[in-house]
């Protein structure tokens, strides 16, 4: 798929996922995605710049996206106008829709038409930590407070360093890196050095959701931001459907290594070493309006998954 835009909202977020502790009869399957609402409609603004204040070189790339959440289905819209790659003074306008549900991960380009569905890996972590025991549980949970997991989709926002509030909801504030002035960033740059990473997430405390972000990289920066938070809301279920028109391919390929990496971070967590698994890959086409065969194959125990 040539044209999807995969924005720092949709590296950093992917599915959201909200766990807490509870009593030590009923530790939350932290695989399980729950929200402090029954649905929301979370709106943001995206800013993104190349250049770090080279005029002629610079170039930008602004749009929205917009995340709707109901139930255990999550889907983003994402509307970009973004640099010609063939032609340096043109733009392109590029939009995109990313459905995640319990079972599969969608991401489409609405403009090509194109999309490619993946199994949700975290069907199979959430399978494998229902068979632990209670102790195993809690040391799970151990482990993972240990490294500082705000949850299994956040892993590493950086170091909580305050807290702010954001559109009335209360965040805790996270960075990574070291965040360099022009004229530090300009010695970088004349240094020679080819690697610099500055990241800060505003994280809304109760719904794990990232409300801002900020990047900054050698020769681009980038800023998301919530501009508008909606709960409660009446959300069609057809927002979290593939339009009929879009050629989807499973990619069977994809689906086995996300399957593999939550399968060795599940037994780090588990034993505190972590396992490697191989798995032999191939793809198929799956046509709009039929399943693939290894949805229909599975689709029993995927049922009783859910």
């Amino acid at each position: 798929m040539n044209r999807i835009l995969i924005s720092t909202v949709s590296v950093i977020m992917l599915i959201f996922t909200y766990f807490s502790y509870a009593e030590d009869s009923d530790i939350v399957n932290p695989y399980i995605t729950s929200y402090p609402f029954k649905s929301a409609v979370i709106h943001y603004a995206i800013n993104n710049e190349y250049g770090h204040g080279h005029i002629s070189n610079d170039k930008v790339s602004r749009g929205t996206e917009v995340v709707y959440i109901k139930g255990d289905k999550l889907a983003k819209v994402t509307k970009m106008t973004v640099p010609d790659p063939k032609e340096t003074i043109k733009t392109v306008d590029v939009e995109t829709l990313q459905i995640f549900t319990p079972d599969y991960i969608y991401m489409v380009d609405l403009t090509e038409k194109t999309g490619i569905k993946i199994d949700n890996s975290k069907k199979y972590g959430k399978i494998a930590y229902d068979n632990l025991s209670l102790e195993e549980k809690k040391a799970f949970y151990g482990r993972m407070e240990k490294r500082e997991i705000i949850s299994l989709d956040l892993l590493s926002p950086g170091n909580k360093i305050g807290t702010d509030t954001i559109l009335g909801r209360r965040c805790d504030v996270y960075e990574m890196g070291e965040k360099l002035n022009s004229e530090e960033l300009s010695e970088v740059l004349q240094s020679g050095e080819n690697y610099y990473f500055y990241n800060k997430n505003w994280i809304w405390r109760t719904a794990k959701i990232p409300l801002k972000i900020i990047t900054e990289q050698l020769g681009s920066s980038g800023e998301v931001i919530a501009t508008k938070i909606e709960e409660n809301v009446k959300i069609p279920d057809s927002q979290f459907t593939v339009p009929d028109d879009v050629k989807v391919t499973y990619d069977k390929e994809r689906s086995e290594s996300a399957k593999k990496q939550v399968l060795a971070r599940f037994e780090l967590y588990k034993t505190g070493k972590p396992m490697v698994i191989r798995t032999k890959t191939e793809k198929e086409e799956v046509k709009p309006g039929e399943a693939s065969k290894e949805s229909k194959s599975n689709q029993k125990s995927q049922e009783n998954n859910r």
